[in-house]
Protein backbone atom coordinates (compact mmCIF):
# COMPACT_ATOMS: atom_id res chain seq x y z
CA UNK A 1 0.00 0.00 0.00
CA UNK A 2 0.97 3.67 -0.14
CA UNK A 3 3.36 4.62 2.66
CA UNK A 4 1.81 5.46 5.99
CA UNK A 5 3.39 8.89 6.36
CA UNK A 6 1.67 11.77 4.53
CA UNK A 7 2.27 15.49 4.71
CA UNK A 8 -1.31 15.82 5.95
CA UNK A 9 -0.77 13.45 8.87
CA UNK A 10 -1.10 9.92 10.15
CA UNK A 11 -3.19 7.43 8.16
CA UNK A 12 -6.82 7.08 9.14
CA UNK A 13 -7.45 3.86 11.05
CA UNK A 14 -3.99 3.84 12.59
CA UNK A 15 -3.99 2.89 16.28
CA UNK A 16 -1.72 5.14 18.34
CA UNK A 17 -0.48 3.52 21.55
CA UNK A 18 1.26 5.15 24.48
CA UNK A 19 2.86 3.83 27.67
CA UNK A 20 4.32 5.35 30.83
CA UNK A 21 6.53 4.38 33.74
CA UNK A 22 6.52 5.68 37.31
CA UNK A 23 9.48 5.03 39.61
CA UNK A 24 9.65 5.99 43.29
CA UNK A 25 11.39 5.19 46.58
CA UNK A 26 10.28 4.63 50.19
CA UNK A 27 12.89 5.58 52.84
CA UNK A 28 15.49 5.53 50.10
CA UNK A 29 14.51 2.05 48.90
CA UNK A 30 13.45 1.70 45.26
CA UNK A 31 9.98 0.23 44.76
CA UNK A 32 8.56 -1.66 41.80
CA UNK A 33 8.02 0.41 38.65
CA UNK A 34 4.39 1.23 37.93
CA UNK A 35 3.61 1.03 34.20
CA UNK A 36 0.94 0.23 31.64
CA UNK A 37 3.51 -1.34 29.32
CA UNK A 38 2.65 -5.05 29.31
CA UNK A 39 6.07 -5.85 27.81
CA UNK A 40 8.02 -3.99 30.48
CA UNK A 41 10.87 -5.85 32.25
CA UNK A 42 13.01 -4.30 34.95
CA UNK A 43 16.73 -4.59 35.36
CA UNK A 44 18.55 -7.30 37.34
CA UNK A 45 17.82 -6.94 41.03
CA UNK A 46 14.98 -4.44 40.51
CA UNK A 47 11.75 -4.95 42.43
CA UNK A 48 8.95 -6.60 40.50
CA UNK A 49 7.05 -4.08 38.36
CA UNK A 50 3.38 -3.29 38.89
CA UNK A 51 1.79 -3.57 35.42
CA UNK A 52 -1.68 -2.17 34.72
CA UNK A 53 -3.65 -5.07 33.17
CA UNK A 54 -5.56 -2.58 30.98
CA UNK A 55 -2.38 -2.19 28.96
CA UNK A 56 -1.28 0.86 26.94
CA UNK A 57 -3.60 3.76 26.27
CA UNK A 58 -4.55 4.04 22.62
CA UNK A 59 -6.78 5.86 20.20
CA UNK A 60 -7.69 5.42 16.55
CA UNK A 61 -6.75 8.20 14.14
CA UNK A 62 -9.95 9.36 12.45
CA UNK A 63 -10.40 10.01 8.75
CA UNK A 64 -10.09 13.67 7.79
CA UNK A 65 -12.12 14.41 4.65
CA UNK A 66 -10.57 17.39 2.91
CA UNK A 67 -9.80 18.34 -0.68
CA UNK A 68 -8.63 21.28 -2.76
CA UNK A 69 -9.84 22.35 -6.21
CA UNK A 70 -7.76 24.91 -8.09
CA UNK A 71 -8.46 26.51 -11.49
CA UNK A 72 -5.11 26.30 -13.28
CA UNK A 73 -5.86 28.52 -16.28
CA UNK A 74 -8.71 30.70 -15.11
CA UNK A 75 -9.69 33.34 -17.64
CA UNK A 76 -8.65 31.26 -20.66
CA UNK A 77 -8.56 33.47 -23.74
CA UNK A 78 -10.45 31.89 -26.65
CA UNK A 79 -11.69 33.02 -30.08
CA UNK A 80 -15.24 32.73 -31.32
CA UNK A 81 -16.08 29.43 -32.98
CA UNK A 82 -13.20 27.57 -31.27
CA UNK A 83 -13.64 23.87 -30.58
CA UNK A 84 -12.55 21.79 -27.59
CA UNK A 85 -11.01 24.59 -25.55
CA UNK A 86 -9.86 23.26 -22.17
CA UNK A 87 -10.15 24.66 -18.67
CA UNK A 88 -7.81 22.74 -16.39
CA UNK A 89 -8.34 22.19 -12.68
CA UNK A 90 -6.09 20.50 -10.13
CA UNK A 91 -7.70 18.31 -7.48
CA UNK A 92 -5.73 17.31 -4.38
CA UNK A 93 -6.76 14.88 -1.67
CA UNK A 94 -5.85 16.80 1.52
CA UNK A 95 -7.17 14.09 3.80
CA UNK A 96 -5.33 11.19 5.41
CA UNK A 97 -6.77 8.23 3.51
CA UNK A 98 -7.54 7.06 -0.01
CA UNK A 99 -10.61 8.71 -1.54
CA UNK A 100 -12.45 8.71 -4.83
CA UNK A 101 -14.20 11.71 -6.40
CA UNK A 102 -17.07 12.54 -8.72
CA UNK A 103 -17.50 15.78 -10.62
CA UNK A 104 -20.22 18.06 -11.93
CA UNK A 105 -20.33 21.32 -13.84
CA UNK A 106 -22.25 24.43 -12.81
CA UNK A 107 -22.71 26.98 -15.61
CA UNK A 108 -22.99 30.29 -13.77
CA UNK A 109 -26.07 32.33 -14.64
CA UNK A 110 -25.87 35.95 -15.72
CA UNK A 111 -22.65 35.82 -17.76
CA UNK A 112 -22.36 36.59 -21.49
CA UNK A 113 -22.64 33.19 -23.18
CA UNK A 114 -22.68 29.44 -22.57
CA UNK A 115 -20.08 27.12 -24.06
CA UNK A 116 -21.54 23.97 -25.60
CA UNK A 117 -20.46 20.34 -25.71
CA UNK A 118 -19.00 20.41 -22.19
CA UNK A 119 -17.02 17.29 -21.32
CA UNK A 120 -14.74 16.23 -18.46
CA UNK A 121 -11.67 14.01 -18.49
CA UNK A 122 -9.27 13.31 -15.67
CA UNK A 123 -5.80 11.84 -15.47
CA UNK A 124 -2.84 11.31 -13.17
CA UNK A 125 0.43 9.38 -13.21
CA UNK A 126 -0.22 5.71 -12.51
CA UNK A 127 0.38 4.76 -8.88
CA UNK A 128 0.91 1.28 -7.45
CA UNK A 129 -2.00 1.46 -5.03
CA UNK A 130 -1.89 -2.10 -3.75
CA UNK A 131 1.89 -2.47 -3.57
CA UNK A 132 2.11 -5.45 -5.93
CA UNK A 133 5.01 -3.98 -7.88
CA UNK A 134 3.15 -2.81 -10.98
CA UNK A 135 0.50 -0.33 -12.08
CA UNK A 136 -1.43 -2.78 -14.24
CA UNK A 137 -4.42 -3.40 -12.00
CA UNK A 138 -7.75 -2.35 -13.45
CA UNK A 139 -8.31 0.56 -11.10
CA UNK A 140 -4.75 1.83 -11.50
CA UNK A 141 -4.88 1.68 -15.27
CA UNK A 142 -8.31 3.14 -15.96
CA UNK A 143 -7.66 6.45 -14.22
CA UNK A 144 -5.17 7.54 -16.89
CA UNK A 145 -7.02 9.85 -19.28
CA UNK A 146 -10.28 8.08 -18.50
CA UNK A 147 -13.42 9.92 -19.61
CA UNK A 148 -16.20 10.51 -17.12
CA UNK A 149 -19.79 9.97 -18.16
CA UNK A 150 -22.90 11.95 -17.18
CA UNK A 151 -21.07 15.27 -17.17
CA UNK A 152 -23.62 17.53 -18.81
CA UNK A 153 -24.47 20.80 -17.02
CA UNK A 154 -26.87 20.27 -14.19
CA UNK A 155 -25.59 16.84 -13.22
CA UNK A 156 -25.55 16.72 -9.43
CA UNK A 157 -22.24 16.05 -7.78
CA UNK A 158 -22.20 12.44 -6.64
CA UNK A 159 -24.33 11.13 -9.50
CA UNK A 160 -21.61 11.01 -12.16
CA UNK A 161 -18.93 8.38 -12.61
CA UNK A 162 -16.17 8.48 -10.01
CA UNK A 163 -12.42 8.21 -10.08
CA UNK A 164 -10.16 5.42 -9.00
CA UNK A 165 -8.69 5.55 -5.48
CA UNK A 166 -6.66 8.74 -4.98
CA UNK A 167 -3.99 8.54 -2.26
CA UNK A 168 -3.49 11.42 0.16
CA UNK A 169 -1.34 14.28 -1.14
CA UNK A 170 -1.59 13.17 -4.78
CA UNK A 171 -2.69 16.01 -7.11
CA UNK A 172 -4.38 15.08 -10.37
CA UNK A 173 -5.83 17.16 -13.17
CA UNK A 174 -9.37 17.47 -14.43
CA UNK A 175 -9.96 18.97 -17.86
CA UNK A 176 -13.24 20.65 -18.72
CA UNK A 177 -13.51 21.09 -22.48
CA UNK A 178 -16.12 23.11 -24.35
CA UNK A 179 -16.95 24.62 -27.73
CA UNK A 180 -17.19 28.41 -28.09
CA UNK A 181 -20.14 29.78 -30.11
CA UNK A 182 -19.58 31.88 -33.23
CA UNK A 183 -19.89 35.69 -33.62
CA UNK A 184 -19.16 36.55 -29.99
CA UNK A 185 -17.89 39.99 -29.04
CA UNK A 186 -14.48 40.52 -27.47
CA UNK A 187 -14.42 40.16 -23.68
CA UNK A 188 -17.57 38.03 -23.58
CA UNK A 189 -17.22 35.62 -20.64
CA UNK A 190 -18.60 32.19 -19.77
CA UNK A 191 -18.09 31.33 -16.09
CA UNK A 192 -17.97 27.63 -15.23
CA UNK A 193 -17.62 25.97 -11.83
CA UNK A 194 -16.19 22.47 -11.39
CA UNK A 195 -17.58 20.76 -8.27
CA UNK A 196 -15.76 17.74 -6.82
CA UNK A 197 -17.49 15.51 -4.28
CA UNK A 198 -15.75 12.95 -2.06
CA UNK A 199 -16.69 9.31 -2.72
CA UNK A 200 -15.70 6.10 -0.95
CA UNK A 201 -12.68 4.35 -2.48
CA UNK A 202 -12.29 0.67 -3.24
CA UNK A 203 -10.19 0.28 -0.09
CA UNK A 204 -8.95 2.39 2.78
CA UNK A 205 -5.19 2.74 3.20
CA UNK A 206 -5.02 1.02 6.62
CA UNK A 207 -8.40 -0.34 7.68
CA UNK A 208 -9.31 -3.76 6.36
CA UNK A 209 -13.05 -3.05 6.57
CA UNK A 210 -14.10 -2.11 3.03
CA UNK A 211 -16.28 0.97 2.58
CA UNK A 212 -19.40 1.08 0.44
CA UNK A 213 -17.43 1.47 -2.77
CA UNK A 214 -18.35 4.55 -4.77
CA UNK A 215 -20.86 5.81 -2.23
CA UNK A 216 -20.85 9.46 -1.24
CA UNK A 217 -18.57 9.70 1.79
CA UNK A 218 -20.63 10.69 4.83
CA UNK A 219 -19.62 12.70 7.88
CA UNK A 220 -19.64 10.95 11.29
CA UNK A 221 -23.34 10.37 11.87
CA UNK A 222 -23.57 10.93 15.63
CA UNK A 223 -21.06 13.77 15.94
CA UNK A 224 -19.51 12.10 18.98
CA UNK A 225 -15.91 10.88 19.02
CA UNK A 226 -15.36 7.18 19.66
CA UNK A 227 -11.79 6.96 20.89
CA UNK A 228 -10.99 3.48 19.52
CA UNK A 229 -12.30 1.18 16.82
CA UNK A 230 -12.94 2.05 13.20
CA UNK A 231 -11.91 5.49 11.93
CA UNK A 232 -14.75 8.01 11.89
CA UNK A 233 -15.15 10.44 9.00
CA UNK A 234 -14.57 14.06 9.96
CA UNK A 235 -15.24 16.71 7.31
CA UNK A 236 -12.61 19.45 7.21
CA UNK A 237 -13.16 21.02 3.77
CA UNK A 238 -13.80 24.72 3.35
CA UNK A 239 -15.82 26.55 0.70
CA UNK A 240 -14.67 27.37 -2.81
CA UNK A 241 -17.83 28.81 -4.40
CA UNK A 242 -21.53 29.06 -3.61
CA UNK A 243 -22.05 25.71 -5.35
CA UNK A 244 -21.05 23.90 -2.13
CA UNK A 245 -20.84 24.58 1.59
CA UNK A 246 -18.33 24.42 4.41
CA UNK A 247 -17.62 20.88 5.67
CA UNK A 248 -19.88 19.06 3.22
CA UNK A 249 -17.25 16.85 1.57
CA UNK A 250 -17.31 18.92 -1.61
CA UNK A 251 -15.07 21.64 -3.05
CA UNK A 252 -15.26 23.76 -6.20
CA UNK A 253 -13.48 26.43 -8.20
CA UNK A 254 -14.63 28.80 -10.92
CA UNK A 255 -12.86 29.26 -14.21
CA UNK A 256 -13.86 31.15 -17.35
CA UNK A 257 -13.70 31.25 -21.10
CA UNK A 258 -12.91 34.83 -22.22
CA UNK A 259 -13.42 35.67 -25.90
CA UNK A 260 -10.73 37.58 -27.74
CA UNK A 261 -10.11 37.54 -31.49
CA UNK A 262 -7.58 37.12 -32.97
CA UNK A 263 -6.26 34.76 -30.37
CA UNK A 264 -2.60 33.84 -29.96
CA UNK A 265 -1.57 31.04 -27.65
CA UNK A 266 1.97 29.85 -27.06
CA UNK A 267 3.43 26.67 -25.65
CA UNK A 268 7.00 25.78 -24.80
CA UNK A 269 8.38 22.25 -24.63
CA UNK A 270 11.80 20.64 -24.51
CA UNK A 271 12.88 17.40 -26.19
CA UNK A 272 16.14 15.51 -25.86
CA UNK A 273 17.39 14.94 -29.42
CA UNK A 274 20.58 13.05 -28.60
CA UNK A 275 22.04 11.81 -25.30
CA UNK A 276 25.65 12.35 -26.41
CA UNK A 277 26.35 15.21 -28.81
CA UNK A 278 28.41 18.30 -29.50
CA UNK A 279 27.72 21.73 -30.97
CA UNK A 280 28.20 20.73 -34.60
CA UNK A 281 26.14 17.57 -34.38
CA UNK A 282 23.42 19.24 -32.33
CA UNK A 283 23.03 22.07 -34.86
CA UNK A 284 22.39 19.51 -37.57
CA UNK A 285 19.77 17.51 -35.70
CA UNK A 286 16.42 17.49 -37.50
CA UNK A 287 13.18 18.24 -35.67
CA UNK A 288 11.50 14.84 -35.19
CA UNK A 289 7.79 14.32 -35.75
CA UNK A 290 7.34 12.88 -32.25
CA UNK A 291 9.29 13.28 -29.05
CA UNK A 292 12.23 10.87 -28.72
CA UNK A 293 11.71 8.79 -25.59
CA UNK A 294 14.99 6.86 -25.45
CA UNK A 295 17.34 9.87 -25.13
CA UNK A 296 18.32 11.41 -21.78
CA UNK A 297 19.27 14.98 -20.71
CA UNK A 298 22.65 14.05 -19.25
CA UNK A 299 25.65 16.44 -19.53
CA UNK A 300 26.62 16.62 -23.19
CA UNK A 301 23.12 15.90 -24.47
CA UNK A 302 21.52 17.91 -27.29
CA UNK A 303 18.17 19.41 -26.30
CA UNK A 304 15.62 21.19 -28.46
CA UNK A 305 13.47 23.94 -26.98
CA UNK A 306 10.37 24.65 -29.07
CA UNK A 307 8.17 27.69 -28.58
CA UNK A 308 5.08 27.11 -30.67
CA UNK A 309 2.83 30.08 -31.40
CA UNK A 310 -0.74 29.42 -32.53
CA UNK A 311 -3.19 31.88 -34.04
CA UNK A 312 -6.58 30.28 -33.42
CA UNK A 313 -8.55 33.03 -35.18
CA UNK A 314 -10.57 31.58 -38.03
CA UNK A 315 -11.81 34.73 -39.77
CA UNK A 316 -10.07 36.51 -42.62
CA UNK A 317 -8.16 39.55 -41.44
CA UNK A 318 -7.51 38.22 -37.94
CA UNK A 319 -3.77 38.21 -38.50
CA UNK A 320 -1.29 38.67 -35.67
CA UNK A 321 1.48 41.18 -36.34
CA UNK A 322 4.57 42.43 -34.50
CA UNK A 323 5.00 39.20 -32.58
CA UNK A 324 7.92 39.38 -30.14
CA UNK A 325 9.22 36.26 -28.39
CA UNK A 326 12.06 36.29 -25.87
CA UNK A 327 13.65 33.28 -24.19
CA UNK A 328 16.56 33.33 -21.73
CA UNK A 329 18.62 30.15 -21.71
CA UNK A 330 20.04 29.39 -18.25
CA UNK A 331 23.74 28.87 -17.70
CA UNK A 332 23.11 25.13 -17.34
CA UNK A 333 22.86 24.81 -21.13
CA UNK A 334 25.13 26.09 -23.90
CA UNK A 335 23.44 27.83 -26.85
CA UNK A 336 23.99 26.12 -30.21
CA UNK A 337 21.55 27.61 -32.74
CA UNK A 338 18.11 29.16 -33.24
CA UNK A 339 15.73 28.93 -36.20
CA UNK A 340 12.08 29.67 -36.97
CA UNK A 341 9.37 28.02 -39.03
CA UNK A 342 5.84 28.89 -40.09
CA UNK A 343 5.72 32.69 -39.61
CA UNK A 344 4.36 34.42 -42.70
CA UNK A 345 6.41 37.49 -41.65
CA UNK A 346 9.79 36.02 -40.60
CA UNK A 347 10.81 38.86 -38.29
CA UNK A 348 14.32 39.31 -36.88
CA UNK A 349 16.06 36.59 -34.86
CA UNK A 350 18.90 37.45 -32.44
CA UNK A 351 20.79 35.56 -29.74
CA UNK A 352 22.73 37.78 -27.36
CA UNK A 353 24.76 37.36 -24.18
CA UNK A 354 23.85 39.30 -21.05
CA UNK A 355 25.62 42.42 -22.40
CA UNK A 356 23.01 42.44 -25.23
CA UNK A 357 25.72 43.16 -27.80
CA UNK A 358 27.74 39.97 -28.14
CA UNK A 359 26.31 36.91 -29.86
CA UNK A 360 26.08 33.75 -27.75
CA UNK A 361 28.80 31.22 -28.51
CA UNK A 362 28.34 28.57 -25.81
CA UNK A 363 30.91 30.04 -23.43
CA UNK A 364 30.77 28.43 -19.98
CA UNK A 365 28.70 30.34 -17.43
CA UNK A 366 26.91 32.57 -19.94
CA UNK A 367 23.19 33.10 -20.21
CA UNK A 368 21.77 33.64 -23.66
CA UNK A 369 18.71 35.65 -24.67
CA UNK A 370 17.13 34.37 -27.86
CA UNK A 371 14.72 36.94 -29.28
CA UNK A 372 12.35 37.00 -32.24
CA UNK A 373 10.93 40.44 -33.07
CA UNK A 374 8.52 41.78 -35.67
CA UNK A 375 7.17 38.43 -36.81
CA UNK A 376 3.68 37.83 -38.18
CA UNK A 377 1.27 34.90 -38.15
CA UNK A 378 -1.75 35.05 -40.43
CA UNK A 379 -5.02 33.42 -39.43
CA UNK A 380 -6.14 30.32 -41.31
CA UNK A 381 -9.66 30.81 -42.62
CA UNK A 382 -11.80 27.85 -41.58
CA UNK A 383 -11.20 25.42 -38.76
CA UNK A 384 -7.41 25.01 -38.94
CA UNK A 385 -5.22 26.88 -36.47
CA UNK A 386 -2.09 28.59 -37.86
CA UNK A 387 1.08 27.54 -36.08
CA UNK A 388 4.71 28.69 -36.15
CA UNK A 389 7.75 27.68 -34.16
CA UNK A 390 10.91 29.11 -32.66
CA UNK A 391 13.47 26.32 -32.30
CA UNK A 392 16.45 26.64 -29.94
CA UNK A 393 19.11 23.95 -29.80
CA UNK A 394 21.47 23.71 -26.83
CA UNK A 395 23.93 21.35 -25.14
CA UNK A 396 23.46 20.36 -21.49
CA UNK A 397 26.58 21.50 -19.60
Amino acid sequence: MIGSSHAVGTDAGKSVENTFTLDYQVSGVSQGTITNDSAYTGGAGDPSPVIDPAGPTNFTVDRMIDLAVTADNSGLVVPSNAQDRILQYTITNLGNDHQAYSFSIADVAGDDFDATGLEITYSRAATDLNGDGDTLDACEAEIVDAPLTATVPGTAAGSASYTCDIPADLPFTVELSGDIPDTLADSNIDNLVLVAETRNPNAWAVEAVAPSVGGVTANDADGTNTITGLAENVFADGTGTSEEADKDGRMSAQSSFVVTSPDLVAEKRVWVLRTESDGTACAGEAVPAVEPTTEYPTPGACVLYTIEVTNTAENAGSDAENIDVSDILPENVAFVSATTSGFNIPGTLTFKKADNTTNCDGTAGETCTVALTGAGLAAEVGTTDATAQLYIRAIVR
